[in-house]
Order: structure tokens, then sequence, then C-alpha cells
């Protein structure tokens, strides 16, 4: 924590290696946050590169002592609700989703993850981008308000949508494991 600290210092000063050595630290955690948000490597290359331009030019907007991860994240977040609003998905009814994700030729044994993951990734976007702070990046409840500018309560709430709908998803696929296990 010591030497990331120096490295921002040293960084806010210029020192172009020291913010190479930040985005070596961080930088994956903001691509596998961005990936989980878009449904395109590409995309979340893109909104990765972007989001570490950004940090870059306002990294004198950081304010010491605080979270730089936390930071780095939030960029991460708004360059992905900029991209968001510039271009408008078409997406499905969670009931379709869920009908969708499971699908009889998604339920095998050995894409079972695979269909949780496709879950998540069918969850509405909100939903989605607490999910993967909350149990991708390890983050609290309160952290997760503070960067995506939203209420605890409504962070919480997000949560619970989102677990609700990937047990409705689970349920759908377990009679089709437990035939398979018989």
């Amino acid at each position: 924590m010591d030497e990331e600290n120096d490295w921002v210092t040293r960084a806010k000063a210029g020192d172009r290696e020291a913010f190479d050595k930040l985005v070596d630290l961080h930088g994956p955690a903001v691509l596998r946050y961005l990936q989980s948000l878009t449904r395109y490597s590409a995309d979340a290359e893109d909104l990765a590169q972007e989001a570490l331009l950004q940090a870059y030019r306002g990294l004198h907007t950081f304010k010491d002592g605080t979270d730089f991860r936390a930071w780095i994240l939030t960029i991460g977040y708004h360059a992905w609700v900029h991209a968001k609003r510039k271009r408008k998905p078409v997406t499905l009814g969670d009931e379709e989703q869920i009908e969708r994700i499971a699908a009889p030729e998604v339920r095998a044994e050995s894409d079972w993850v695979e269909t949780v993951r496709q879950g998540i990734a069918a969850l509405p976007d909100e939903q989605r981008a607490v999910v993967q702070l909350r149990f991708g990046e390890g983050m609290s409840h309160a952290q997760i308000a503070t960067l995506v500018g939203a209420e605890e309560a409504t962070v919480r709430w997000r949560l619970y949508r989102a677990r609700q709908s990937l047990q409705e998803l689970l349920k759908t696929c377990l009679p089709e494991r437990r035939k398979k296990r018989s």
C-alpha cells in the first residue's frame, strides 16, 4: 500500500513509469470489470484504454489517501455509462433472457459454469455492474454505492434482484442436472 501511494505521488508529479506501475497493478481489474459489463472483448478493451487515459489526464483530481483502485474503477464505470448512452443495445425481458439461457442445448453438465456466466451477462446493466463489483472485485456495498453514484440501499436492491433472476435460471437448470445424475 505504501508503495502504491508512492507511485500515485510520483505519477501526479509527472512520472510516467510510476503511472505504468499503477496500470500494471489495477489495469487488469478495470478490464475484467468492463468485460463483465460489455458483451464484447473489443469494446471492453477500448473502454479500458479510454478509462486509463482519462485517469492519466485526471490524475491531479485523485485525492491522496483514498482508494486508487476504487477511483480508477469509477472512471471505467463512467466510461461504460457514457458509451452505453451513445449506443442503445437491444435487450430482452428478464423472462426471455432466462428462457434463452436455460435452453436445453445450454444446460449440458459441462456448460454449468458457462450457463451461470451467461445468466450474469443477461442481467440488466445496473444489476450486472453491482454483481461484478461485489463478487468479482470484492467491494463492499458502500464502496459500490460510491462508485456507481447510487444509494447503498439501491445497491442492495440491485443485488437482491440479480440474485432472484439467477435463482430462476438455476431452478430451470437444476431439474435437468438431477435427471442426468440419476
